[in-house]
């Protein structure tokens, strides 16, 4: 017997879950899934433009994960102790983050999207930088 394959969309998946997109109405930075009552968690989908940043966040109590979905993405990232020495990685793989790193994303492209997995209730910290920060694409060499 063969099943037939079929595109995701928002009405043909409803039955079983959650697609994550952006409606072409929607004008929020975020899209955010369902989490369960029990144990909290969310899934959200985070957009942006932004080519250099002003200020860099932590949470001190909690992993988080990035996933990229759309455009290229630079994740910006810090130790704890050391906000202002970041260090800047094309994000073509899904990473999560120890609690405490400081952490940011820039846009190399028009748009980029990043699929992100956290508690639900996050302790967030930031750190604002002196100087706006942005990706270096070329070496001094």
């Amino acid at each position: 017997m063969r099943t037939p394959l079929e595109s995701v969309s928002v009405s043909a998946f409803k039955p079983f879950g959650t697609v994550l997109e952006f409606l072409p109405c929607d004008t929020g930075n975020f899209y955010i899934a369902d989490t369960e009552p029990e144990s909290p968690w969310r899934v959200a989908v985070f957009r942006y433009s932004n080519k250099e940043i002003q200020k860099i966040e932590c949470h001190p109590t909690s992993k988080e994960s990035f996933e990229p979905l759309h455009g290229i993405t630079v994740l910006l990232v810090a130790e704890h102790e050391t906000p202002e020495d970041c260090h800047a990685f094309i994000l073509d793989k899904p990473v999560v983050l120890k609690k405490g790193i400081w952490h940011q994303t820039l846009a190399l492209t028009p748009e980029a999207q990043v699929k992100i997995t956290e508690n639900l209730e996050v302790e967030s910290v930031f750190y604002t930088y002196d100087q706006p920060k942005r990706v270096d694409l070329c070496s001094d060499d």
